[in-house]
């Protein structure tokens, strides 16, 4: 007897968005991530920043929140800063829905 077994869309975590800031004005910031990601206005993602010391492991802190106000294309959208101050070069991530 031969028994057949199909698993379709299994998932062992939760899926994460992954992007970076990459340009950061006085009042709004750009991130890298845009509609071909899934960001859409109003998204909220989390802001890391790498504060390991030089020769140690990735040692990623929590630094703060923003939301996306505008997708621009693709692969970039605006953000607000909504907690902490990010920099360009910190992470951002956002759980996949």
């Amino acid at each position: 007897m031969f028994t057949s077994v199909m698993i379709v869309g299994c998932s062992v975590g939760p899926s994460v968005i992954k992007g970076t800031v990459i340009m950061r004005t006085p009042t709004e910031a750009h991130i890298n991530l845009g509609s071909e990601d899934g960001i859409q206005v109003g998204d909220t993602l989390t802001v890391w920043r790498d504060e390991s010391q030089r020769g140690s492991r990735t040692r990623n802190v929590r630094i703060g929140e923003v939301r996306v106000v505008k997708v621009i294309d693709k692969n970039y959208s605006a953000v607000e800063v909504l907690k902490g101050n990010p920099y360009e070069r910190d992470i951002v991530e956002k759980k996949a829905r």
